[in-house]
């Protein structure tokens, strides 16, 4: 299975699905390459009102970058969108602030 930075997938937890958005890079995966790094999506309004480090993912939902999480790969079960390439900078200077990552 394939997946990269920015994109979004349907994730099965338990007896649930959730939307999260991909920000694992190449080294995490060099490390551990049957985990993914992923951000919660939660509605937009919640998302906002919880954090300011939050992405618009679209209809009526945003990304919460700064809860970040382990997801075991195969539990990735379909890509559902993209983010725009205008956002992904942003997210990428989020993870960097949260992180305190330079470069």
């Amino acid at each position: 299975m394939s997946h990269r930075f920015g994109e979004l997938w349907s994730v099965a937890l338990g007896d649930r699905e959730e939307v999260r958005l991909i920000v694992s890079g190449d080294f995490y995966h060099t490390l551990y390459n049957d985990n993914v790094l992923t951000a919660h999506v939660e509605s937009a309004d919640m998302a906002n009102t919880l954090t300011a480090f939050a992405i618009d993912v679209g209809e009526g939902q945003a990304a919460i970058v700064d809860r970040i999480s382990t997801v075991a790969a195969v539990r990735l079960k379909g890509k559902v969108g993209d983010l725009p390439e205008a956002q992904l900078a942003t997210v990428r200077g989020m993870i960097s602030t949260i992180f305190g990552l330079t470069g």
